[in-house]
């Protein structure tokens, strides 16, 4: 179309009267204004395609946060669901494996707790399920990180014990103290039996990417992927190996 409309321009400039050089003037300066729509064309195709890229970003973005809600929907649930049943169990029921541990946990981390680790007692599971309560259904992340550290301190040998442990690590890190939730989600990483180990190390390897040790923080995501290949943790470890 640029084409047709510049030799239909170039014919009637110069079958207009007029010296020879008034022609090729008024043929430079249709020229020189043809060329300039062509600038501008092309800086708005730049413009747009600029805005297309972002907007698959913020997309993909949005797609990352909003698993990531989910991921923490669901533990809300499975948490709360764990405490109740908990809680409404006989104290004195020794032969039975600890509510809210998970199938393969013989109610133990080997650093952390007794391997007779008794089953949880209805306060126990209570101070446990309120503490939750406080973070993942309030949102009140001061109180919950009080009831948590409590928790852990009179508790020490709960078999609620890592869970707590990653929820005060998770507060501390929305709150911005990484070194301290570091700490937690190391304690929950030494226990393999630990049903927030994936989530854990995870975490670990995005504290140490936020503090730009990309190698540690590839390590950590590595882990996820190598010992738990089918977990929601790995994916997301691996859009963080594979930047996206």
């Amino acid at each position: 179309m640029a084409a047709l409309f510049s030799m239909g321009l170039s014919h009637s400039l110069w079958a207009e009267d007029g010296s020879i050089e008034e022609r090729v003037l008024r043929l430079e300066r249709a020229l020189n204004s043809r060329n300039l729509v062509q600038v501008e064309m092309q800086q708005q195709l730049d413009s747009l395609s600029n805005e297309v890229r972002q907007l698959r970003g913020d997309l993909e973005e949005a797609n990352y946060k909003l698993q990531q809600a989910v991921e923490r929907q669901k533990s809300m649930y499975e948490e709360l669901d764990k405490a109740k049943a908990a809680a409404s169990a006989a104290p004195s029921d020794a032969a039975t494996p600890a509510p809210g541990a998970d199938t393969s946990d013989k109610g133990v981390a080997a650093s952390q707790k007794a391997p007779s680790a008794a089953p949880p007692s209805a306060e126990e599971s209570k101070a446990y399920e309120s503490a939750v309560n406080l973070v993942l259904k309030d949102q009140d992340f001061k109180k919950g990180s009080a009831a948590l550290s409590q928790f852990l301190s009179k508790y020490p040998n709960s078999s609620y014990q890592s869970n707590a442990h990653y929820w005060l690590g998770q507060v501390l890190m929305k709150q911005g103290d990484n070194g301290q939730a570091r700490t937690h989600f190391l304690q929950v990483a030494k226990d393999k039996d630990s049903s927030k180990r994936a989530d854990a190390i995870l975490k670990l390897g995005l504290i140490s990417k936020a503090e730009g040790d990309a190698d540690k923080a590839g390590k950590f995501f590595q882990l996820v992927i190598k010992q738990y290949p089918d977990s929601t943790a790995a994916q997301l470890a691996q859009k963080e190996v594979s930047g996206k």
